[in-house]
């Protein structure tokens, strides 16, 4: 059996190095990697696209892979909660400022944005991709939404994150635990956002608990340094027992169907 399962793999990433590259899913995976934020950006679009007649055909069908059905669940899920963290910090009497650390061009945060009218709100987006930096920036100005700022920043240096501003009250991690394949390194970027939180401050982050055919997305696409995909599955209670080490409590763990990805909402006492 493992002899035909390598006879798959290898067909399927010869088909999808090949044909594949005309859907624009495909060739955005290829070209900036699998785990890229313009790569997660396209996936929330959900807008099949491609070339030639056959393009936009295997876009639609890479777009409804239930590897991305869950990941659209997963920004229902972030949007929700981030939702309830701002109004919790209103509820306190505070200015709800949120720092994406790992942001990518945040769709699912200029989404949020886009439907709050509130004034007292600002968003600060940083990440070490200019490209999707740049791309939020654009999709911010296309859709009018002033309150958010794209900058470079690196989300695992103490004196990066210490001179973010405004200071934020809300401080969320999407997406960017998955690819790190050092519990340690995860460890440390949830301490760091302890002490970087005032008191009452919330903390919003995703973890990948598990995937429907992940031997087969690692056998065949790449990540965003174009390094081989290693994406790490890890229950969500033993993420959520780290947060809690390092100083936060757990208010509320969200998933989909699958328990594949969860989002997580927790505050500094």
């Amino acid at each position: 059996m493992r002899i035909l399962r390598t006879i798959r793999l290898a067909t399927l990433r010869f088909i999808i190095r090949t044909i594949g590259r005309t859907s624009d899913g495909i060739r955005i995976a290829f070209d900036e990697g699998f785990t890229s934020g313009r790569m997660l950006d396209y996936i929330y679009a959900n807008r099949p696209s491609g070339r030639l007649l056959i393009g936009p055909l295997i876009d639609r069908a890479y777009l409804a892979h239930a590897g991305w059905e869950v990941i659209r669940t997963r920004k229902a899920n972030l949007e929700r909660l981030l939702r309830r963290a701002i109004a919790v910090q209103r509820e306190r009497g505070r200015a709800p400022t949120i720092l994406d650390v790992a942001s990518g061009p945040a769709r699912y945060l200029l989404d949020v944005l886009a439907d709050d009218a509130g004034d007292d709100l600002a968003a600060v987006c940083r990440d070490l991709d200019e490209a999707a930096l740049e791309l939020g920036r654009r999709n911010a100005a296309r859709r009018g939404v002033t309150a958010v700022r794209f900058v470079a920043g690196d989300a695992l240096s103490a004196d990066s994150l210490a001179a973010a501003r405004p200071c934020p009250t809300i401080a969320v991690s999407s997406g960017f635990y998955d690819w790190i394949t050092d519990d340690a390194v995860v460890r440390r970027s949830m301490a760091l956002l302890h002490d970087l939180l005032p008191p009452g401050g919330c903390f919003l982050f995703t973890n990948q608990s598990g995937h429907v055919d992940l031997e087969m997305v690692q056998a065949v696409f790449l990540d965003f340094r174009k390094q081989p995909l290693r994406m790490v599955v890890r229950p969500a209670a033993k993420v959520n027992a780290w947060a809690a080490a390092a100083g936060f409590t757990v208010i509320e763990t969200a998933s989909d169907a699958f328990g594949h990805y969860s989002v997580t909402l927790a505050e500094k006492p």
